[in-house]
């Protein structure tokens, strides 16, 4: 019986569930510039902030360094940003993020700064990112927040468009966000990730725009049971994916739904009339596995999630 949970822990390290599709799988980290330091332009400003590709970068959180990489748009002065945060899967820290030179790219062409968490194992957590959030298990939480604050200190971002894209373990992880920083998110992409049978708490307003595309096949998050986490039992058990959209409908109050079949090997349902008018979808790869496709229907992954994300807004 495959571990599940050590699985996704070292997905990059022995291949549980394939290589990013990025063009690279050599090691992008490297000496780090402090938040602080980075050259920012606020939206009163005549200047535009430094554009910059993949900038390791660093913030202090409870006396722990944390790091991130950064890419900044090349923009005119006073161009509010929107910000994606992709988060990896496990053991992807200091790797390149699944298609990032698209990603990069996508941002360069639509003007948002797209910010790239490294995870990092405390304490018995398993795996980089800390899941059910609670009073012992909020280093990953806090990390996003000063990043977020780093951020909007120093340049012109707009904080109505903060937006999460999660992989895998990344894709769990998106969901603490949904859960306990809805009120700086506005949109959630998870891919191949879902979330615990019995969350902590998860804050029911406000709504977030949430996706999630999962394969039928997949053999690590399978799609149709739930699944122990093994070996951290604040965790617990972890839903099927069905179970998943149904929490998330029925979490917002979504009153219509539709199910059609653009392609072949596609299935995409919709919840909608849901509070806050955000939406619940879910796209069912029907011959996916667990990796991470570079197009969905026809459009490159991270146009699609781009797409989906940029409809929402917080208030």
């Amino acid at each position: 019986m495959i571990n599940r949970a050590a699985c996704v822990g070292l997905i990059w390290l022995v291949g549980c569930g394939g290589k990013g599709t990025s063009g690279s799988s050599a090691y992008v980290d490297g000496p780090a510039t402090d938040i602080e330091d980075l050259e920012g332009a606020s939206c009163t400003e005549d200047t535009a902030p430094e554009a910059v590709t993949q900038r390791v970068a660093s913030v202090s959180v409870d006396g722990v360094t944390r790091r991130f990489r950064v890419t900044i748009p090349s923009v005119e002065p006073g161009t509010t940003m929107p910000v994606i945060l992709a988060f990896h899967g496990g053991g992807g820290s200091g790797f390149p993020f699944e298609q990032q030179d698209q990603f990069d790219a996508l941002g360069a062409q639509e003007d948002f700064i797209m910010i790239y968490p490294q995870g990092q194992v405390f304490g018995d957590n398993e795996g980089e990112w800390q899941l059910n959030t609670g009073p012992d298990s909020g280093q990953d939480i806090a990390f996003v927040e000063a990043i977020l604050d780093g951020l909007d200190e120093r340049y012109c971002i707009d904080t109505s468009r903060i937006y999460g894209v999660g992989y895998s373990l990344g894709g769990m992880f998106v969901y603490e966000l949904a859960c306990h920083l809805n009120t700086r998110f506005a949109g959630i992409v998870s891919l191949a990730g879902t979330m615990p049978v019995s969350p902590n708490t998860c804050a029911d307003d406000p709504p977030v725009g949430l996706l999630h595309v999962h394969g039928r096949e997949d053999s690590i998050i399978p799609y149709a049971s739930q699944w122990d986490w093994k070996a951290w039992d604040e965790v617990g058990m972890m839903q099927d994916i069905p179970s998943l959209i149904e929490y998330w409908s029925e979490h917002y109050s979504c009153e219509a739904s539709e199910v059609t079949e653009p392609a072949s090997d596609l299935s995409r349902t919709v919840h909608s009339d849901c509070d806050g008018d955000v939406r619940v979808e879910h796209i069912r790869r029907n011959d996916g596995d667990h990796e991470w496709p570079s197009s969905i229907d026809g459009v490159s992954t991270p146009t699609m999630f781009w797409q989906f994300l940029s409809q929402f807004s917080r208030s």
